[in-house]
């Protein structure tokens, strides 16, 4: 059963009054928040106005909401975060519309939230919207939340949206109403589209998937299907990873295919896509059954191979994509991937098999290719038996990570787990 909080709670008993939540600092934009809301209204939209201001009165507007409102569900009063530090202001307002944004959803009152401002505005208002469940509209129009700004404090782990806004937030202008109508009617038309929010349990299983695992998880999908189950794919790029691992947490999936367990290799040694210190740890925690597969731990996700730097340059690496490339990791790294991996393994409280492919863990690590080292698997594979505990059953088979039998082997494998026989699909070229 998923556990009772808003981020499943059926579109029955949520939010479905048609209403868009306007969330700004109304001592700074005002005037851009009345004009949102009177494009909305003359729409035929509801708007319900929520006041995030940290030091004065709003302007041109009266909130439905105001900003002490706000203060207090965090503890505090709009008094009191009027003497505060700018920094420790926009904590204390963060940490009050958390729980307002909630209950207005909760009860019904909105059903999706459009929210403008500058740095602080925008981090204060994210973090709220963060807490809403998927489905629910989120639109985040900031000059901050561009190309060159990391967005993981703006998206988190949600569905948010982001629009640019080009020009800064101060007054209605020729440049500014094309992007706030814009906003307006995007918002409006994702709440009349009227999205389920529900999230059902039992039936999935997570799976984890890069483009250099893409062609044997496609066709593990495909096995694991044909027994009933639907198997749901992150893409293990930091955020993806911590997706999955806060859903499993959240009671969604019967069952783990992680194949591409890669982030735990960039949280260790510096890679762009590290998910943080807990990556694989949730389905153990929980007692699933899961199947891993070191998919991608071969590599860390470093810049486009013109751009390397230090010792980065010196090795071996795959020119990905003109923004990335891949950066073969050295056999002492392996011998740390390995390490960790069995200690997370081993606090598993339900079953759990590693998989193992003995000619190559990723796209372009097979016998020949540009990132093979067969030293540095062997030194991964070496690390991660000698520490794992007995009850941790692995594996080995004598194939690259994408060949058709491999990715057959790992999907009859859980599916023998779950207690399900395997059909195999009519697949070309399997």
């Amino acid at each position: 059963m998923l556990a009772e909080n808003p981020q499943h709670q059926s579109r029955d008993s949520a939010a479905s009054s048609g209403t868009v939540a306007i969330v700004c600092t109304l001592d700074t934009k005002g005037a851009e928040a009345r004009y949102l809301k009177e494009r909305i209204e003359a729409s035929g939209g509801q708007v319900l106005l929520i006041d995030i201001g940290m030091a004065g009165d709003p302007l041109s507007v009266v909130p439905d909401v105001p900003r002490d409102q706000v203060a207090r569900a965090a503890g505090s009063s709009a008094a009191e975060v009027a003497k505060l530090g700018r920094g420790e202001a926009c904590e204390v307002m963060q940490r009050g519309l958390v729980p307002v944004l909630t209950d207005l959803y909760a009860n019904r009152k909105v059903s999706g939230v459009l929210a403008i401002g500058g740095s602080d505005g925008a981090i204060t208002a994210a973090v709220a919207m963060q807490a809403l469940p998927v489905g629910i509209p989120k639109l985040l129009v900031s000059p901050a939340t561009q190309g060159r700004t990391p967005f993981g404090p703006y998206v988190g782990i949600s569905d948010m949206t982001i629009m640019h806004s080009v020009v800064d937030i101060l007054g209605i202008n020729q440049i500014s109403r094309k992007i706030f109508d814009g906003a307006a009617a995007a918002v409006l038309g994702m709440v009349r589209a009227g999205v389920s929010t529900e999230l059902r349990g039992g039936g999935q299983i997570a799976a984890t998937m890069y483009g250099n695992t893409t062609p044997a998880v496609m066709l593990a999908k495909k096995i694991i299907e044909s027994s009933g189950y639907e198997v749901v794919v992150f893409h293990p790029n930091g955020t993806g990873g911590r997706a999955m691992e806060d859903l499993i947490d959240r009671g969604m999936f019967d069952a783990v295919f992680d194949f591409t367990p890669h982030e735990l290799t960039d949280e260790l040694f510096g890679g762009f896509h590290a998910a943080g210190p807990h990556r694989l740890e949730a389905a153990g925690r929980q007692g699933l059954p899961q199947l891993i597969v070191p998919g991608c731990v071969d590599f860390l996700i470093r810049e486009a191979k013109g751009k390397l730097t230090g010792k980065y340059r010196r090795r071996r690496s795959y020119h990905f994509n003109p923004v990335i490339s891949l950066v073969r990791t050295t056999q002492s790294e392996m011998t740390t991937v390995g390490r960790v991996m069995a200690e997370k393994l081993n606090r598993a409280k339900g079953p759990t098999t590693v998989l193992i492919p003995l000619r190559g863990f990723s796209m372009y690590a097979k016998p020949g290719g540009p990132l093979h080292d067969a030293k540095g698997d062997r030194a991964f594979i070496s690390s991660l038996t000698s520490h794992l505990q007995p009850d941790v059953r692995v594996l080995e088979e004598d194939a690259w990570i994408n060949d058709p039998r491999f990715a057959e082997r790992a999907a009859t494998l859980l599916l023998e787990m779950l207690g399900k026989p395997a059909v195999r699909p009519q697949v070309a070229g399997a």
